[in-house]
């Protein structure tokens, strides 16, 4: 399975990102959301809010319309998780983005299901603050190119985890040295 994003690299141009000192509001599917994955999806934007610093906010959304971010859940047709973010053209700036989570894929182990849907939601969630894929298999950006690079990736993360408990959490954040890096060069820390 791969996982696609549309951000789209314009040579002579700065890549997409979020203006400086924008708020972004972040709304969750939450009727159609499987069991827990709402708060794996807050805890993969904690975790990019803690990366990048004070340059951008986060702040949760009541409702989709008006929102920065709409992250919403659906079956996989063969994908992760999709993101679409939305460029003005005048500025090049982001300005919203739509984010797709697949519900159908993790297995039958609970666990497994959570990491997938925890480290989807911060994969796609990096897409929508405008980081691009990446060739290194320990990068949340890494771009799966093998059939079995989900299966290794993940199983990957488990292998650092001491509790499902730490899924998302500091300890286990998902985000490698190489993430931190590209995301803080994109807003400027």
């Amino acid at each position: 399975m791969a996982v696609l994003a549309l951000v789209m690299a314009v040579p002579g141009q700065s890549p997409p990102r979020w203006s400086p000192g924008a708020s972004i509001s972040v709304w969750i599917d939450r009727a159609n959301a499987p069991a827990g994955a709402s708060d794996l999806v807050e805890r993969a934007v904690t975790t990019w809010a803690s990366a990048i610093g004070t340059s951008v906010g986060f702040r949760p959304a009541k409702a989709r319309d008006g929102a920065s971010v709409r992250v919403r859940f659906s079956s996989s047709r063969g994908l992760y998780g999709e993101t679409r973010p939305r460029i003005d053209p005048a500025t090049g700036a982001i300005v919203s983005a739509d984010v797709v989570i697949a519900t159908d894929t993790g297995g039958d182990d609970p666990v497994t299901q959570h990491i997938v849907l925890y480290l989807t939601a911060l994969h796609e969630l990096g897409h929508a603050l405008g980081l691009r894929h990446t060739d290194n298999f320990a990068d949340i950006m890494y771009a799966f190119r093998r059939p079995d690079d989900g299966e290794r990736f993940f199983a990957a993360y488990r292998r650092r985890l001491r509790t499902a408990d730490e899924i998302g959490s500091s300890a286990a954040s998902g985000l490698s040295a190489n993430d931190r890096a590209a995301v803080r060069e994109l807003y400027g820390q």
